[in-house]
């Protein structure tokens, strides 16, 4: 059987297939806790100003909210820290931001943290700032002053956390960062959630049009439990699947394979407009 061609999909530059007979696709939920989004990180707003997620960022903020939890329940909160990386320069090229930082990641970071979950932030002035949770292999936050040291007092970090600041003092502008900081979790780990979770709001409201297909989260190799490949289980998410597989059966296309065969990695996003006019009963 030949298909007949969609506007941007492989049939129109002449690639046609045979298929056997279609069947629905398979129709995949989210756990029970991610139904209508519950417990995200800043989903729908950054303070005062409104920041509307699509369905893919809520999803990658579910799975670092998520993640993040069984992180802390995982290692025990006492040995997490917050590290932010800043460039030395005014580095506002995402692609040159994700260099540095990768090198970072080989270099330094693989090694030296157990674990570690990072997001990416574009400030107001464009410049990108890295956030990490890191974890350590020793207590660094038992009988540290947070209030003491608001106000410079830095008598209460340990030998281990005072290691770690005179390490990025001499690292960090090794591969082309600036200041750093790193400091024990003062809160819960719904708290970390959602300290880390508002930097994607933040990315997105400064976010440009290089930004698009950058990663807002990435993880250690361990360090990702959920993932965020899945698919709510409201009102707009069912009607969503139900046209998807009317789309698929119209087409010949019997599962998401088929489909990523036919028209491209990113079938989905080029597609919406044909998939949501599809009339389901």
């Amino acid at each position: 059987m030949t298909f007949d061609a969609l506007p941007g999909s492989f049939a129109d530059r002449g690639i046609t297939e045979t298929l056997e007979r279609p069947v629905p696709l398979p129709v995949m939920a989210a756990p029970a806790a991610a139904q209508a989004g519950s417990g995200l990180p800043c989903l729908n707003s950054n303070n005062s100003n409104e920041t509307i997620l699509t369905g893919g960022q809520r999803r990658t903020a579910f799975a670092l909210s998520t993640n993040v939890k069984l992180l802390a329940e995982k290692h025990g909160i006492e040995v997490l820290g917050f590290l932010t990386l800043t460039f030395a320069d005014h580095v506002t090229d995402i692609k040159e931001a994700q260099r540095r930082f990768n090198s970072l990641r080989a270099g330094v970071l693989a090694e030296r943290y157990r674990d570690f979950i990072v997001v990416v932030e574009r400030q107001k002035n464009g410049r990108i700032h890295f956030h990490l949770l890191t974890v350590l292999t020793t207590d660094i936050r038992t009988g540290f002053d947070f209030e003491a040291i608001a106000k410079q007092d830095y008598r209460s970090a340990n030998a281990c956390l005072r290691s770690e600041w005179a390490f990025w003092r001499r690292t960090a502008k090794e591969y082309g960062f600036g200041r750093t900081e790193l400091m024990p979790v003062q809160s819960t780990a719904d708290g970390i959630a959602k300290y880390l979770g508002k930097y994607i709001a933040k990315h997105i409201d400064q976010r440009r049009e290089d930004d698009k297909g950058a990663r807002l989260v990435r993880y250690s190799e361990s360090a990702r439990q959920c993932s965020s490949r899945f698919a709510w289980t409201g009102a707009k998410s069912k009607l969503w699947r139900k046209q998807l597989q009317q789309f698929a059966i119209s087409h010949n296309c019997s599962d998401m394979d088929q489909l990523r065969d036919r028209f491209g990695a990113r079938w989905a996003y080029r597609l919406a407009e044909y998939i949501t006019a599809e009339v389901v009963s």
